[in-house]
């Protein structure tokens, strides 16, 4: 399995989705902090930084698929999940530093869907460079 994965692709799969998604997941955090005293009002816009984060999986994991030739799907997976890491584990550190805990199964949870996303995103870019190879 590590034999498949194209670092390359990985790598170019991982810095695009973190250009986009580490300043989304900056706003997310600053947009969910709750300094209401436990209001339950929190602004809307939170779910637009969500929807840039799931569009950051989606690309880098088209990127990673599009590029790598053996195992498309590893490498989008790879790529998407390596860019949560690096974003995690910033945001632990900082959470840790403010005080908070961390929960280890959203941690989990979070990676795979993470994962999850970016093989979608893999199976666009395998879709596109098919499409793309075919109109040549």
């Amino acid at each position: 399995m590590l034999s498949a994965l194209n670092v390359a692709a990985v790598r170019r799969g991982a810095l695009i989705c973190l250009v986009i998604a580490a300043p989304a997941a900056v706003v997310s955090s600053l947009l969910a902090d709750d300094d209401s005293g436990g209001s339950t009002n929190q602004s809307n816009w939170v779910f637009i930084a969500l929807a840039a984060v799931v569009i950051a999986y989606l690309a880098g994991g088209a990127a990673a698929g599009r590029r790598a030739t053996a195992a498309p799907f590893a490498n989008g997976a790879t790529a998407t999940l390596s860019a949560f890491v690096v974003v995690q584990v910033i945001f632990g550190i900082v959470r840790l530093a403010q005080g908070d805990g961390l929960s280890p199964i959203g941690l989990i949870f979070n990676g795979l869907l993470a994962a999850t996303i970016g093989v979608v995103g893999a199976g666009i870019g395998v879709w596109r460079a098919l499409r793309d190879a075919s109109s040549n």
